[in-house]
């Protein structure tokens, strides 16, 4: 079977109409018509693997990890059973995206590159203009207070404003730059520094305190359930990536 190329998808409506709006920049709107796609296409196999290698290949990222990922449950491997899965899907999956932005900014920061895109993949699924229904923005969910805050400081961009938070190039460079500051508030610690991410790092220092420099018991400690859930999908993901890649060049 020669998988190359949409196949029957590429005479498909809502397949035509979302890369339309997709190339008028209308992202959210073809987002919604490829969903719409991904969902009638649920139980078919070659249709998935066609349409995650398309989204894949245009930069809607998001989409195109769940359409890899139906294939793989079509064909009933468990979560552990996918890491074993054809290369591929794993890079689709856990993919090094936006390369040479987070190569620069994770040295500039002196951040570990795993962690940093194991937490862009909990944060947004790799997809540059998501919101979250709190206000936080782009592919490392920035609120907008907070990204006022960091651009201020740093200078850049010039006549910052919030939307810039959907600019690849903006959320990771100023998530690189929070998470950084962070961590070397909490002296090098990565576990109170993602609480901080996600809680505010108010909430963080109270916690850390409580523990005394405990990892587990701050895990025990930690109040709020999303910020708990939020630590442990990190630690998970970046297992994951561990097992995919070794180093990144």
């Amino acid at each position: 079977l020669d998988l190359n190329g949409p196949g029957s998808l590429a005479a498909n409506q809502q397949f035509i109409r979302g890369n339309i709006l997709w190339r008028l920049g209308l992202y959210e709107e073809a987002r919604l018509e490829f969903e719409d796609l991904r969902f009638s296409i649920l139980d078919d196999p070659e249709a998935n693997y066609r349409l995650s290698y398309h989204l894949y290949d245009i930069g809607l990222y998001r989409s195109a990890i769940f359409c890899a990922r139906r294939v793989l449950d079509i064909a009933l491997l468990s979560d552990a059973e996918t890491l074993h899965a054809p290369d591929y899907f794993n890079f689709i999956r856990f993919g090094l995206y936006y390369p040479d932005l987070v190569k620069d900014n994770v040295v500039i920061y002196n951040l570990d590159p795993l962690t940093f895109y194991s937490m862009m993949r909990q944060e947004s699924l790799f997809e540059g203009f998501v919101s979250s229904s709190a206000g936080a923005r782009g592919l490392m969910q920035i609120m907008p207070a907070t990204g006022e805050s960091v651009a201020t400081r740093l200078g850049w961009p010039l006549n910052y404003g919030s939307d810039d938070l959907y600019r690849p190039a903006v959320s990771i460079t100023l998530g690189a730059d929070y998470l950084s500051g962070l961590i070397n508030y909490f002296d090098g610690e990565i576990y109170p520094a993602l609480a901080g991410y996600n809680a505010g790092p108010g909430n963080a220092a109270i916690w850390w305190d409580l523990a005394n420099g405990d990892p587990d018991l701050f895990a025990e400690i930690i109040r709020f359930k999303e910020t708990r859930t939020y630590i442990k999908h990190i630690y998970e993901i970046f297992s994951i990536y561990e097992v995919i890649y070794s180093e990144i060049e």
